[in-house]
Formats: structure tokens, sequence, C-alpha cells
């Protein structure tokens, strides 16, 4: 069974547990109007802060507008944007001075899975790859990739913000060929736009997998 923990915050709050299920649940600081789900008293914490929900068998967390921000592990959330919960995650609601005014452990026996290093190194706020199991999320929901398309989206992660040229890219995608003169670009261009398919928003315009002329490939 997946609970929240409240660590830190106000003294009435802190050590309460709430247990979660298939439902969604709402997290804010209750008024007189407002009764979510996970109350938090706390004037910081909005009244509609943020909610768990359960997707795919796995718990996913989205700020659902808060005034001053949710974090996982320390790494500030884009508002609206799903992100995937660990066993052993911190939330933390109400990012004031840099600081979360409130804390919440997430706990999920269940869940065996590590910390995706992509989210704790902070590399690609929509990406996170667990390399040992060869799983990736993008936004928060499991993607199934080929072999091919995995060992290229795991080369752009790696070297997230900087350049993969084509000999690199034929390098670890077909590790079997000696000569990368021998893989087309249009062979590396087809396998690009399938991944982009794959997780961009828009197609027509991506901007998750950039294109650089005359050079190569690169994540953003």
């Amino acid at each position: 069974m997946a609970y929240l923990i409240v660590e830190q915050g106000n003294c009435e709050d802190i050590g309460k547990t709430f247990s979660l299920d298939e439902r969604t649940v709402l997290i804010g600081c209750p008024s007189l109007t407002s009764k979510p789900d996970l109350p938090i008293t706390d004037r910081y914490v909005s009244r509609r802060h943020a909610e768990i929900s359960y997707q795919q068998g796995y718990y996913v967390l989205r700020d659902v507008g808060s005034l001053n921000g949710t974090e996982i592990d320390g790494q500030l959330v884009e508002r609206g944007r799903p992100y995937r919960l660990w066993d052993g995650a911190a939330i933390g609601l109400a990012i004031v001075q840099g600081k979360p005014r409130v804390v919440l452990r997430f706990r999920d026996k269940e869940d065996t899975t590590p910390a995706p290093r992509a989210y704790m190194k902070g590399q690609v706020d929509w990406l996170e790859i667990d390399e040992d199991k060869k799983q990736v999320w993008v936004d928060g929901k499991p993607l199934f990739l080929s072999r091919k398309e995995y060992s290229l989206i795991l080369l752009l992660y790696r070297k997230a913000g900087n350049v993969c040229s084509k000999d690199e890219i034929v390098s670890a995608v077909w590790p079997e060929v000696k000569d990368a003169g021998a893989v087309s670009d249009a062979t590396i261009g087809q396998l690009v736009h399938r991944l982009r398919e794959k997780v961009e928003l828009d197609l027509s315009r991506p901007v998750r997998i950039i294109t650089v002329k005359d050079w190569g490939y690169k994540l953003a």
C-alpha cells in the first residue's frame, strides 16, 4: 500500500499519514470553501496545490496551479505536468526563499524501482531513465521503445544540451558497424523521426530533440 507522511510543516500535521489508493487525491490548504482530500494547514500552500493520481501502475504527482510551487527531491516541477513518484520521494510544497514549507514523504512498499537517474541529476525535466532496468518515462508516463530508439535516447540524455554527431550516433546505435559512413543520414533521420513521434508534444515543431544543421542532434 502507498501512503504519504508529513515530515515537515505545521506542528499539528507532522507525523500524520495519508493512505493512497487508485483515486485522485487533491492536496491543499483547507478553507471555508475548499476541503481538499489531503489538508495541509499552511498559509503558503494553495487551496488547490497539487494532486496525486494512479496511472498505468504508478503514482503520479501534478502541480495543479499552486502559487508557490512544488518540488520532488529538490527539483522544481512544472505546473500542470505529471511526474512519476518512486518509493522514498520527498514532495516539497510551497517553495519560499528556495526551501519548501511542507515536505511529504511518498512510500510505496510494492515499488522497488530506484529513483530515476535523470531526475536525480536534473538534466532533462521531461525525461527519466533507469539505465539498470532499461526503462524510460516521458512526462511521468512509461515509454516503450525499440532497442535502437532506446540506444539513441540514452546517448542524447547522457550528452543533454550538447550535440551528438552522426559518428557518435552510429557508434551507440549500430555498434556492429565499423564504418560510420555505412549508415546513411536518411537512416539516422528515420530513427530520429520515430523517436520524436513518441516524445514530442508537437511533431511539426520539435523542441525536445533538436536538429543542429551540419552537426547532428541534441536533447533540450
